[in-house]
């Protein structure tokens, strides 16, 4: 996608729009020592340690504000981010990602392509939150990470500009731009952002299949090694005002959208053998071409009113996402014999599109205490709709046909229903957070299809309760807590509709899933600022998993699957910032977490289990004259991840950065995964099968970016924005 030209228009564009906006508004009234004192910024400490999370500062690093907030997840100590959109945390998954305190619009691989699209300069900080209080939404099952996106509160106006531009066996380029105008009773903001590359994908599979399973004399092995690359280009955007009515009323009015266009063109080899023979039987090629279009669209409005000086608030809003997608695929499959003979071909076409709406309105009540108790309540109410389509056709003597197989529809439609009640107070030395959740879900479904037409729904009322004790002692803390969640199907993974990745390979959802639901329980002890140890259970009933399922013609097929159970437990250590001498500081966190999947399968019980280390360490230098630099790495540990095992990955970054302009700008160089050792490998033994996945990536790059801003004006306070579309992480079409 021409990444020299991409070099040259984001790169020269900041400065040129940073050189020409500053000479078009700098003249100005307001004098130049007032100035000075707004740009004066104290430094960020990169990590702050509280009871319920950890908040990494995003500023405050040279590597995590490079890139896109995908990348930035990707270097968060003891997160692993898969390709596919999955999520774990401290070794367990049921993630959900927020965005400013709502849930994502997407999840899988519509997730990536949301994270892709957005700069990691638009965000301010990253909350890992362990322990979700009581006015979060019940889902995400092992925690949440809240992306805060940059709030200016400065009257005035404020400019901001970044370009950035990294290589490796391929190139990748972003650049956005944020202005925020503030003027006595109103708050404009705009934030636009592009991100376009070439992604690079290396996958090898070996799949063995038991002699029971095929009939044969011995064990028939497949091998499969697939090349593919997939261009991209994202574009965001974000915009609202805020009305400031009264001091005590703001009535804000926002909407942001992302339209997406991605190419995948993949050849995948496959080859039979009788094991242990290494000679082919035969061989199939597989020539893969799609074709995606993305766009979602949201908008919202919210109240927020001050009843006193106390601190009594009510809060209010109301939102709507729209989700539409439109993908072609064309796949082509060669078979050749023994002696290479081609002995058959074919070739078959799909059209898969779908669109979501959703609906959601909440209220909120603060009350506070003269006794320095607080009382939050609330209600909130959404409503999906779901509509897609699959359409496939397989080439006969020149003609199409409609395989009538594969072609079907889905429609869903859910409301969830939610109120709350939480309480915080402090006896003596003893800090209480307690909250109860009440969330009423109705669904229903449909599949139409020629082969079959079925119907689905349920109903349930669920309680969430949340207890955190903190104890001072001194300027140490103790806490416990205690926590029930609730992680529910994404749409995807409940639309039936079968997706083809080889002739070897189908995917589809699964109608009769149901959510999974965690007892999560977590006691630790904080020294002063310096560290904190802590030791974690969790037991999850009806896990959801990917699961494998291999048929009488060693087709495989991808669906996930309700587990017994699955149980997750360890202790886990972080640091503070620790500053061995002035110019240097670091930070560190290390995990041994133990997790066990069970499962019935063939009349008896299986389990996957697996201890899993994980580590971590940042540091950072400040040199004179405006330099610094940053040297981290983590390592997570093999890992059992319901029926599969995942193989341990490490990953080496290190940047170094120059402030310029009067600190109103700076200038960066980095490089990602310095020793290529980003590697995902797989292992998964299902009924009449064994399989072993390697996968690489294009994660090796050095980069550059230039980030420069521009402030004309003085603090003053945030509005308090925020959206309810919180149902919407689960999309994944």
């Amino acid at each position: 996608m021409g990444g020299s030209k991409f070099l040259l228009i984001a790169l020269l564009l900041a400065f040129y729009v940073s050189d020409v906006f500053a000479q078009f508004i700098m003249p100005d009234t307001i004098p130049d020592q007032d100035i000075e004192e707004v740009v004066v910024v104290a430094k960020l400490p990169e990590l702050e340690i509280k009871a319920d999370k950890m908040t990494y500062h995003l500023d405050a690093s040279v590597v995590r504000k490079q890139g896109s907030l995908y990348e930035v997840l990707e270097t968060l100590p003891g997160v692993v981010v898969n390709k596919d959109g999955s999520i774990y945390m401290n070794g367990k998954s049921g993630i959900n990602v927020l965005i400013d305190g709502k849930q994502t619009y997407l999840s899988g691989q519509e997730l990536v392509n949301l994270l892709k699209a957005t700069p990691a300069s638009t965000a301010d900080k990253i909350d890992l939150i362990t322990h979700p209080s009581a006015r979060y939404d019940a889902s995400g099952n092992s925690g949440l990470i809240d992306i805060h996106t940059k709030k200016i509160k400065l009257q005035g106006l404020n400019l901001s500009v970044n370009g950035g531009f990294s290589q490796g066996i391929r190139s990748k380029g972003n650049g956005s731009f944020s202005l925020n105008r503030r003027n006595g009773k109103f708050n404009f903001y705009l934030t636009y952002s592009f991100y376009q590359g070439n992604d690079q994908h290396d996958l090898e599979i070996n799949r063995l299949y038991s002699s029971e399973l095929t009939g044969l004399a011995s064990d028939l092995k497949l091998y499969q090694y697939s090349y593919s690359e997939s261009p991209y280009a994202s574009h965001y955007y974000r915009a609202g005002v805020d009305f400031y009515l009264s001091p005590q009323t703001t009535i804000g009015v926002s909407t942001n959208g992302n339209i997406f266009h991605g190419e995948n063109e993949g050849d995948m080899d496959s080859s039979f053998s009788l094991y242990p023979r290494t000679a082919p039987d035969s061989t199939a090629h597989t020539l893969n071409l799609n074709d995606r279009h993305k766009i979602n669209f949201s908008g919202g409005i919210s109240l927020t009113h001050r009843f006193d000086s106390v601190g009594k608030v009510l809060d209010a809003s109301f939102d709507y996402l729209n989700f539409h997608s439109d993908e072609d695929q064309f796949i082509y499959n060669s078979f050749r014999n023994l002696i290479n003979q081609i002995e058959r071909q074919d070739s078959m076409r799909g059209d898969i599109k779908g669109n979501i709406n959703l609906y959601a309105g909440q209220i909120n009540m603060k009350f506070p205490f003269e006794n320095g108790w607080v009382l939050n309540a609330g209600v909130k109410s959404s409503y999906v709709s779901i509509d897609n389509e699959a359409l496939y056709a397989n080439r006969i003597q020149n003609a199409w046909s409609s395989n009538e197989g594969l072609t079907q529809g889905f429609s869903y439609k859910e409301n969830i229903n939610a109120a709350y009640i939480e309480g915080n107070a402090r006896l003596g030395e003893l800090s209480v957070q307690a909250g109860l959740r009440l969330e009423n879900t109705r669904y229903k479904g449909r599949q139409t299809a020629v082969a079959c037409d079925s119907s689905f729904s349920d109903h349930s009322i669920d309680l969430f309760p949340t207890v955190l004790l903190e104890y001072a002692l001194g300027e140490n803390k103790l806490s416990l807590f205690y926590g029930k969640r609730i992680n529910r199907p994404n749409y995807g993974d409940l639309n039936p509709s079968t997706y083809i990745f080889d002739n070897y390979t189908y995917e589809r959802g699964n109608t009769l899933l149901k959510p999974e639901k965690t007892d999560n329980l977590e006691l630790s002890y904080a020294f002063k600022d310096l560290f904190k140890a802590a030791f974690l259970f969790s037991y999850t009933s009806k896990a959801m998993v990917k699961s494998y399922i291999v048929e009488e013609n060693k087709r495989v097929f991808v669906t996930p699957l309700n587990l017994n159970r699955a149980i997750s437990l360890g202790p886990r250590v972080n640091t503070g910032i620790l500053s061995p001498v002035s110019f240097w500081n670091l930070s560190a966190n290390a995990a041994f977490v133990y997790n066990r999947y069970q499962w019935s399968e063939e009349l008896s019980n299986k389990v996957n289990e697996d201890c899993t280390w994980i580590a971590g360490l940042n540091n950072q230098f400040s040199f004179s004259k405006g330099w610094s630099a940053e040297l981290s790495g983590y390592y997570n540990g093999r890992m059992a991840a319901g029926q599969a095992t995942i193989s341990p990955v490490w990953q080496v970054n290190c940047g170094i950065q120059k402030s310029i302009l009067k600190n109103k700008a700076t200038v960066s160089l980095f490089a990602r995964d310095i020793f290529h050792s980003y590697r995902y490998n797989m292992e998964l033994t299902v009924p009449g099968q064994r399989a072993f996945t390697k996968e690489r990536y294009d994660n090796t790059l050095v980069g550059v970016s230039f980030f420069w801003r521009f402030s004309k004006g003085y603090e003053t306070k945030e509005s308090g924005r925020k959206s309810d579309i919180d149902q919407s992480k689960r999309i994944n079409l």
